[in-house]
């Protein structure tokens, strides 16, 4: 298998990651996961040994720029290596969240800020110091940044978090080329569509499991009329990463969405 001894770094080990950082070890890779909190080290704990795999959780803030850094530094000592990087940390915080005027004009300064650095600012680090890395080693790798269909319409209520992905859709391109065309690999995204998470569980499920007002607009937006599970994404995760199945993708962003956005108004033009 093309990826087996592989050295991956996977910021973020929420719901998504559950999909794809077992695909991984199945491959008998070697896994450094990177959460803030203890997830990073529930989810090594689950795959560590799958398929010959190591595993290891490191904690850092991927919106910090010395611990990013210090997450390459301690993987190199490691593994000696670094083949793939997945940039999947991030997400909303409610002081970013609003549904009237109030709420955009009293906004905390500070939210907007947060969600540009968790979620835009956080990938840049992680390709700054990884493209250092790659500068030294002399090899080619990948780089897989887990973004939202949201950075190309915004959604309602989350206008800061669309903002930051709108800017890493222009980001991952200019990545990609300077990646390319210094030999040193590719930068891909894949946007995801909604699944169901700790993060997002209030806000588009009852506590009966039935979808919430939001999620029900959401479902109704979705031709497939569902929300989409981390086992059904985490496939095409590998795919970008994998230099030897899509080593001529560079600086594309792979939908897997159940068909988000598709067509306007699609509560009031077809019949159940």
């Amino acid at each position: 298998m093309s990826l087996k001894g592989k050295v991956a770094v996977l910021f973020g080990a929420g719901a998504i990651a559950s999909g794809y950082a077992p695909l991984f070890a199945d491959k008998g890779m070697k896994l450094v996961i990177v959460s803030r909190g203890d997830s990073a080290h529930r989810l090594a704990a689950e795959i560590n040994g799958r398929g010959g795999s190591e595993v290891v959780a490191l904690n850092a803030d991927a919106s910090d720029y010395y611990q990013v850094g210090r997450i390459f530094e301690d993987t190199v000592k490691r593994f000696k290596r670094i083949d793939i990087v997945v940039n999947g940390s991030g997400g909303n915080s409610p002081d970013a969240t609003v549904s009237d005027l109030e709420g955009f004009l009293n906004m905390d300064p500070q939210a907007p800020k947060k969600m540009i650095d968790n979620n835009y600012t956080s990938k840049w680090y992680s390709m700054q110091h990884y493209l250092n890395y790659l500068k030294s080693a002399r090899h080619e790798g990948s780089v897989v940044n887990i973004t939202s269909m949201s950075g190309f319409i915004p959604l309602s209520k989350v206008v800061h978090y669309s903002a930051a992905f709108a800017a890493v859709e222009n980001l991952t391109k200019s990545m990609a080329f300077v990646f390319g065309h210094y030999g040193y690999g590719r930068v891909n995204n894949l946007a995801v569509g909604f699944t169901v998470g700790k993060q997002n569980r209030k806000l588009l499920l009852n506590d009966d499991g039935t979808p919430t007002p939001r999620g029900k607009e959401i479902l109704a937006n979705t031709s497939q009329h569902r929300f989409l599970t981390p086992e059904e994404i985490a496939p095409h995760v590998l795919y970008l990463a994998d230099k030897e199945i899509s080593g001529a993708i560079n600086g594309i962003t792979l939908r897997v969405d159940g068909g988000f956005g598709l067509i306007s108004l699609p509560q009031t033009g077809y019949t159940s």
